[in-house]
């Protein structure tokens, strides 16, 4: 069984009276200030049981406590209620209060194991380790069990100075809780030996990887550390943290500060770092409840752990929590790894929320106070965002300055960023150099070739290049319906109308409300003589054209009145489908 299922699978039992709205919708709208408004005072014990259900599915879980306060004071000795109400405290973060509940929740069943959880780290964050000991040992046996509690009991018995393996199984998480024991008891060769036991030949995901290579660079394994941190850069693209590996690694010093496994001091640190990994397990799978739980644990267990911080921050956005999340992205300080990249998500949040202003000023401080580079250039990509591609340019520009000299792989986002503002603004000689130079640093990258192969085809020229980039793109993401759409209308560029329709057909099956797609489609339909289908699909972009689609409803509108004329006369409206931007923003540190 997967780790991730089996975790889920324990949890679904002891969380099951928490609100699963955020697993149902990870996109949920704002909320910060829907609920005031929202959610009048209760005047009745009812009143607050629903008020505090409602806060909860909007996950304001502070208010949904305290309405379930109001409740528990007129039924004190309800179960159901006092292990909701714990739920409540710990994704609040309050954990002195869950542990109070918590000791309700055992006195009535002492094989609660989540009540039993909650206090052995609540022993753990307040300095009594014999406690936590006591309440884990206590745990009933199962899925949740046997995956936490070997772990938590590892680090408690590893700051008694003793490095046990009996209790850990062979998973990947155990394996590497394992080694960063051994390295806090300073047993390097143990260490090592459990690294190379977490390597065993198979594809490792792309956290994992990295998590070997901390391990690798923490034993003094150097050269296969930088072997696996440059692989990594080369699939996936190099983030800010593992730029710094990297440049620390060929530097030869300031590379502890990086690695997780070297900063874990204390037993409480090192259960902070296994709660952390239940959380992000949780929030891959979209359980987010879960995942705020053992988030916050973290957070009790480690509060300078800045990576428990930015999840919970993550969580809350993916919420529509967006006051509260930039309130955890703003509390890293500046001494810690990830501070710029937390004020840069930020500035993101603020951007989302519509507060543009607050999120350039932001980003100029950024760029100001600590040379910031990438900040500027997002800076650049809110006004791209705008549409308003003139000002993107300027500051796009104002970075490759700032940089000097032949902007390096490091940047090549902002090649591809400004080369998208070029093409835009109809410079599209400068639009070719900046995508062309970007691809040579990603060659593999299916939405760089994308844009440039639709921008060739989209003016007639260099189509067999421009169907050799797009087929490759389109093997690289096949369910992607832009770049479906591209082959397409490559196909189509070249006279190729037959060949063109399925994979125009197959392009509106993945994004059935896309005007452009269904225009691009109907365009194919009348040069095969399918003329009423091709009405059709025209009318159909007409109807999901929104008030940005001028141009194109414009030339929809002739294409209804008149038809197509001869291709060498005719041209559809020329709108480049846009790459999704988390490829660009996912280049850039977080």
């Amino acid at each position: 069984m997967k780790r991730s299922s089996l975790i889920v699978l324990g949890l679904m039992a002891v969380l099951s009276g928490c609100s699963r709205q955020s697993e149902e919708n990870a996109q949920a709208p704002a909320a910060d200030t829907i609920i005031q408004a929202a959610i009048p005072e209760p005047r009745s014990v009812t009143g607050a049981f629903l008020a505090s259900h409602f806060a909860q599915s909007q996950y304001d879980w502070k208010t949904a406590d305290k309405y379930l306060e109001q409740v528990m004071e007129a039924d004190p000795g309800n179960a159901e209620l006092v292990k909701r109400a714990m739920i409540l405290a710990v994704g609040s973060g309050d954990m002195p209060r869950a542990a109070l509940r918590a000791k309700e929740l055992v006195k009535a069943d002492p094989k609660d194991g989540l009540a039993l959880l909650v206090l052995s780290v609540n022993a753990l964050t307040t300095g009594d380790p014999a406690g936590a000991s006591s309440f884990l040992k206590a745990m009933p046996e199962g899925d949740l069990t046997s995956f936490i509690k070997p772990l938590l009991l590892g680090w408690v018995r590893a700051g008694e100075g003793k490095l046990e393996k009996a209790d850990l199984n062979e998973t990947f998480i155990h394996n590497y809780h394992y080694a960063c024991m051994a390295l806090m008891l300073g047993k390097t060769d143990i260490a090592k030996n459990a690294v190379r036991r977490m390597i065993d030949g198979s594809e490792l995901p792309t956290y994992d990887a990295e998590r070997v290579g901390d391990l690798l660079a923490a034993v003094g394994e150097t050269e296969d550390a930088l072997s696996v941190y440059r692989s990594l850069g080369e699939q996936n693209g190099t983030s800010g943290d593992l730029n710094r590996k990297i440049e620390a690694l060929q530097g030869g010093g300031g590379i502890e500060a990086l690695l997780p496994p070297l900063r874990i001091k204390t037993p409480a640190q090192g259960a902070a770092m296994a709660m952390y990994d239940m959380a992000f397990v949780l929030y891959q799978e979209y359980s987010d409840t879960s995942a705020k739980i053992f988030a916050q644990m973290a957070h009790a267990l480690d509060p300078s752990m800045s990576e428990a911080q930015v999840l919970l921050g993550d969580i809350l956005a993916r919420n529509g929590r967006y006051d509260e999340a930039i309130t955890y992205f703003s509390s890293i300080p500046k001494t810690d790894h990830s501070y710029l990249a937390s004020q840069r998500h930020a500035a993101d949040l603020l951007a989302e929320a519509g507060r543009d202003s607050e999120a350039r000023a932001l980003l100029n401080k950024l760029f100001t106070e600590n040379n910031d580079t990438e900040a500027l250039i997002r800076i650049g990509d809110l006004y791209r965002q705008q549409e308003n591609y003139g000002s993107a340019l300027k500051i796009y520009n104002q970075a490759a300055d700032h940089i000097g000299g032949k902007i390096p792989e490091k940047y090549w986002y902002l090649l591809y960023a400004r080369g998208m503002a070029y093409e835009r603004e109809g410079e599209w000689s400068k639009a070719e150099s900046d995508l062309k130079a970007a691809l040579g640093y990603r060659p593999d990258n299916p939405y760089l070739m994308n844009y440039l192969g639709y921008g060739w085809a989209d003016q007639g020229i260099n189509l067999d290049q421009s169907l050799a980039l797009i087929r490759r793109a389109v093997s690289l993401r096949p369910t992607d319906g832009y770049i479906t759409d591209s082959l397409g209308w490559v196909l189509y560029m070249m006279g190729q109308y037959e060949d063109a329709i399925p994979h125009l057909e197959r392009a509106v099956e993945l994004l059935p409300y896309d005007p452009t797609i269904n225009d691009h489609l109907g365009d194919a339909y009348w040069r095969t003589g399918r003329r009423l289908e091709a009405r059709f699909q025209w009318e159909r972009a007409r109807s999901n054209a929104g008030p940005e689609d001028g141009e194109l409803k414009t030339v929809i509108a002739q294409k209804l009145e008149n038809g197509l004329g001869s291709p060498d006369k005719v041209k559809a409206a020329s709108i480049l489908p846009i790459a999704p931007d988390a490829s660009v923003k996912g280049a850039m540190a977080r």
